[in-house]
């Protein structure tokens, strides 16, 4: 288990938000208590984690609570996720931020994720979307989707495609596209994304999808060769870079960072708590630093979420159905 607390950098930062303050109740106009947690149930250094510690970092200003991260991990953020619903205190001194792939993805593929996250969590605020990008080793000789899964079917069970590890958003992205599009490809699960991403470029793996922000440096350097973005909406980092949607409709999916509070947190404190993340996405500075990371604001408070939640349960229970995969 790791913890964070404030550096000086990050002191720093926080004190160059201070013209929020005027914006926002002052620390004894708030309920919250004065030591808050961030509990994030997946690795140090992950998108997930960036984030966190960005808005950890610039809150202080606006609560007047002293905000740390601390990373609890394991099970696929099962462990984290739990300790949080049923363990963790319900003072409003500890808040869950995760991503969507735990909340709605876990429930379907473990047998027992040791949390409900419909009955065990109050949704506070969602913090920002990270897209996912399909790419190839530019050796490859494929320019766009259509003509990835042309040479899919040409080759049936030939081609391979890497994954950050069993029931990974990766993985169920490309469980998406092969039953859609009755394509025949051979899964490579890894530990985490970087060996994944090292044998595309390698050209030991024909190709991947993962976060624009893991993959950006290698499309630069022209190591990868990036094919489609999976949203709605291009990636800002990628302009040129078409949507799978198009070539593929409804292959969509995208990731999504948000807070969560255990059942039991005051509402008055749930409604501080958004109205400061809420604040902060405002700020030309924190848009510029999810940029930074290939990501953008997401807007959403505790209704929005819960229903972006539910959706993502629904829709991924059926992916993680129709591939019949399961992680103990």
């Amino acid at each position: 288990m790791k913890s964070h607390v404030l550096n000086r950098r990050q002191v720093a930062a926080a004190i160059g938000w201070a013209p929020l303050a005027a914006s926002f109740p002052s620390a004894a106009q708030t309920t919250l208590p004065k030591n808050i947690t961030f509990l994030v149930p997946q690795n140090a250094g992950g998108s997930n984690d960036v984030m966190a510690r960005a808005v950890a970092a610039r809150l202080p200003v606006l609560l007047g609570s002293n905000v740390v991260v601390e990373n609890r991990t394991g099970a696929g953020g099962n462990v984290g996720s739990a300790y949080v619903a049923k363990s963790g205190p319900k003072d409003g001194s500890m808040w869950l931020v995760t991503i969507n792939s735990t909340q709605a993805i876990n429930p379907a593929l473990y047998k027992n994720t040791g949390f409900d996250p419909i009955q065990d969590f109050e949704p506070v605020a969602a913090i920002a979307l990270v897209q996912h990008v399909i790419v190839v080793s530019p050796k490859l000789s494929v320019n766009n989707l259509s003509e990835l899964l042309a040479l899919a079917r040409r080759d049936a069970g030939k081609y391979s495609y890497g994954s950050a590890g069993n029931g990974t958003f990766s993985h169920l992205l490309m469980e998406m596209l092969k039953k859609s599009q009755n394509v025949n490809l051979t899964h490579i699960p890894y530990k985490g994304v970087a060996p994944a991403l090292t044998d595309v470029i390698s050209g030991n793996v024909n190709y991947l999808v993962s976060t624009v922000p893991a993959c950006l440096p290698f499309i630069k350097s022209g190591q990868l060769k990036p094919l489609a973005v999976t949203s709605l909406h291009r990636a800002p980092a990628l302009p040129d870079v078409p949507l799978a949607n198009d070539s593929v409709p409804g292959l969509v999916g995208e990731l999504w960072v948000a807070v969560y509070a255990p059942k039991g947190v005051a509402k008055e404190m749930i409604e501080q708590m958004r109205k400061a993340v809420a604040t902060l996405q405002t700020q030309p500075d924190m848009e510029s630093f999810l940029a930074a990371q290939g990501a953008s604001v997401l807007k959403a408070g505790p209704a929005e979420l819960m229903a972006m939640t539910r959706e993502e349960i629904s829709k991924w229970a059926t992916v993680v159905r129709d591939s019949g995969m399961t992680v103990d």
